[in-house]
């Protein structure tokens, strides 16, 4: 990997809506928009049915490590296929997948079957499908805007994955209370069809692997992660996305318990928390892409992950439904700079030919949050989930300070 280069400064207004109507990109963005909206529906359905099949948060953060486990299993792996195999076919596949996945879930719960352990078995395969998906999709994002708009493109996928956080979880809560969990699984397959039928025919305009890679798969993976940790920006990047996927982003998969245990609420207010989270994350991603002139990347993802887990022990000592929607709109902001520079930083210093790989490196990094998941679960089970969210912050900020305060004191990179 090379150096990061600061890209140039495209993420005015203008470069916003000029980059939309670009054919390819605005396909490729709502095919996205609808297969995040599909996971968050999916996300918020698996933690309110856990909690509500077994009365254990324990067991919610068992069946989160099962969804999310193939993100960090496979994640190296999936990067090699982004590499080598054909984009545009492989997100093909990733939605097909979601939709045939989503309608099994619906009829296993409109059969009567949905107990625990079948609907976990079934979540595992949303697990493989968002493991394939994120490297392919953010290289062949990289393949239709080039190196000079990825700043921009990256906050534009951003700004997709929280407007479909916003939506997905109202949606799932309202219809959890309302018409049950079958119906809801039908919109989540409805939502990866649409995402398909918007994707059909832009596969031939995304392109295929760089060149041919004839190096065996456990050599590019070692020479993936060599070059990943000579560069020190990139090496800070994985460091701190680990630490934030297993000390902070688990408090998400605490929430439902978090809403009726702590604040006496049903899914609709869960579905509300949930987007309260996506609206402050939306709220920044907008912001980032639409600011005008130079975007110091490394400075805005070292600020953001060292203010969320300050605002994730004030949402801790919360007892009012409105006011922790407020802090959670806040915690929002932080989650996405740290989520559109983390993958800026990774694509600007990674060769052309090992994006794949590169952004592979970063999925498996990401996917080390089921071992944190686990881990809230105990420590909830044990000290209740307010203080284990509270002491995983603590934690996660005395970690993270060392890799993040160099990034914060770097100038205009």
């Amino acid at each position: 990997m090379s150096s990061v280069a600061p890209a140039a400064a495209p993420a005015a207004p203008h470069a916003f809506a000029e980059i939309l109507r670009e054919a390819s990109f605005r396909r490729l963005w709502l095919s996205g928009l609808c297969v995040n909206g599909a996971r968050w529906m999916d996300l918020v359905l698996l933690g309110w049915l856990s909690f509500q099949l077994t009365d254990s948060p324990f067991m919610v953060a068992v069946a989160a490590f099962a969804r999310s486990a193939p993100m960090m299993l496979l994640g190296p792996f999936t990067g090699l296929v982004a590499d080598r195999m054909h984009r545009g076919r492989v997100l093909v596949f990733t939605q097909a997948l979601g939709l045939v996945t989503g309608l099994a879930l619906a009829a296993v719960f409109a059969a009567g079957r949905g107990g625990f352990w079948p609907m976990v078995g079934l979540e595992v395969l949303f697990g493989v499908l968002w493991a394939i998906d994120f490297p392919a999709r953010r290289t062949a994002l990289y393949a239709v805007v080039g190196p000079r708009r990825v700043a921009t493109a990256v906050s534009l996928e951003t700004v997709s994955m929280q407007v479909a956080k916003m939506i997905g979880p109202v949606l799932a809560g309202i219809g959890l209370a309302r018409v049950g969990p079958a119906p809801c699984y039908v919109a989540v397959a409805a939502l990866y069809a649409v995402g398909l039928l918007v994707f059909i025919g832009l596969p031939a305009r995304i392109g295929g692997p760089s060149g041919r890679d004839t190096a065996s798969v456990v050599s590019s993976l070692g020479a993936g992660f060599s070059d990943a940790w000579r560069e020190p920006t990139v090496r800070a990047v994985l460091i701190i996305t680990v630490l934030m996927n297993v000390l902070f982003f688990p408090y998400q998969h605490m929430l439902p318990v978090f809403a009726r245990e702590v604040l006496r609420v049903g899914p609709e207010w869960l579905g509300a928390l949930v987007a309260a989270d996506g609206l402050g994350a939306l709220l920044g991603a907008l912001a980032i892409a639409s600011r005008r002139g130079f975007i110091p990347h490394r400075r805005l993802f070292a600020v953001a992950v060292l203010v969320a887990p300050f605002l994730l022990l004030a949402f801790t000592g919360l007892r009012s439904r409105w006011a922790c929607l407020a802090v959670l709109v806040l915690i929002g902001a932080a989650e996405s700079g740290f989520a559109a520079m983390q993958s800026t930083l990774v694509l600007l210093a990674a060769p052309a030919d090992n994006r794949g790989r590169a952004m592979g490196i970063l999925s498996a990094c990401i996917g080390t949050q089921p071992a944190g998941t686990l881990w809230i679960g105990f420590l909830a089970t044990g000290i209740g989930v307010p203080a284990a969210m509270a002491l995983n912050g603590v934690v996660a900020l005395l970690a993270m300070l060392p890799a993040a305060w160099p990034l914060a004191r770097r100038g205009r990179v």
